[in-house]
């Protein structure tokens, strides 16, 4: 009996073991104290009350879909570049050197701007992909307005010749038409000129298709043309556009260059467990 009587005494509820209150944390940016729960920021402490800054910085980073929104940031700032490339090549050809950094510049720094300061590599490949793609398309833009402009002018001016030309020469077939008849000679003396000059009408659409550059070299061409086109006006300020094209990407490097920064959050741990022991 006195058995039972003792296995009952050993049976009464005992209290839950409580948190030990000596166990804290010091938040390591707002230095509050934490004694139930914390967060793990890059192996440092962090309160429930600074960490959502740091998760919203993530996300707009790393989240889903953030590539595209950074992207059509930096895309929105390119086309305006394109536009003022057009713009100034169209009226002031030799001030195309003083655009391109800026462009460079902006761009790098809206997408920066859009990812909350923080960036990774990805980004800045994108970045100077999208400032290269701006000066392509800012620069083959006025090229093929030139080109046109070109070929009509020249088809303009073979017209005018050839209409020249040939009023000439049925002036002197007449004459010598009309000689012939009073000399009783119906041959024409022209004819073998007239064969010749149809033999190099027919060669000249072969001549102008053996002259056609194949595909590859025509891509090559079109992808390097933003730097064949800084080499229009002298041997200096063609040296001096090609370092402003390169400085140009070198800022939409920069700009959205994240300085190695890692983000790593975690949590929420109890004080006293997980990856950072309490004091």
């Amino acid at each position: 009996m006195s058995y039972i009587t003792k296995s009952r005494e050993t049976m009464v509820d005992q209290p839950a073991e409580a948190p030990d209150a000596a166990l804290y944390m010091s938040c390591s940016e707002c230095r509050a104290p934490m004694r139930e729960k914390y967060f793990s920021m890059n192996e440092r402490p962090m309160c429930a009350k600074c960490c959502p800054k740091y998760a919203r910085r993530i996300k707009r980073t790393d989240g889903p879909g953030a590539i595209w929104r950074v992207g059509l940031q930096g895309a929105l700032v390119a086309l305006v570049g394109v536009v003022a490339l057009v713009v100034v090549i169209k009226f002031v050809p030799p001030a195309r050197i003083f655009v391109l950094i800026p462009i460079g510049y902006y761009i790098g720094k809206r997408m920066m701007s859009s990812l909350d300061g923080y960036s990774t590599r990805r980004y800045q490949y994108l970045a100077v992909t999208l400032t290269y793609m701006c000066f392509l398309i800012g620069f083959t833009i006025p090229a093929i307005g030139a080109e046109r402009e070109a070929r009509n002018r020249r088809a303009e001016n073979r017209a005018k010749m050839q209409g020249t030309l040939a009023t000439e020469t049925d002036a002197i077939r007449d004459e010598l038409a009309a000689l012939n008849a009073q000399h009783g000679n119906s041959a024409t003396p022209l004819s073998g000129e007239r064969s010749r000059s149809e033999q190099q009408a027919a060669a000249a659409p072969r001549k102008a298709a053996g002259n056609d550059i194949g595909p590859g070299l025509a891509f090559v061409l079109l992808l390097f043309s933003p730097v064949f086109a800084m080499m229009q006006f002298g041997m200096m300020a063609s040296a001096m556009g090609v370092m402003a094209l390169g400085y140009a990407l070198y800022q939409a490097w920069k700009q959205t260059d994240g300085e190695g920064m890692v983000l790593d959050l975690s949590g929420p741990f109890r004080v006293g467990k997980g990856p950072i022991p309490a004091r």
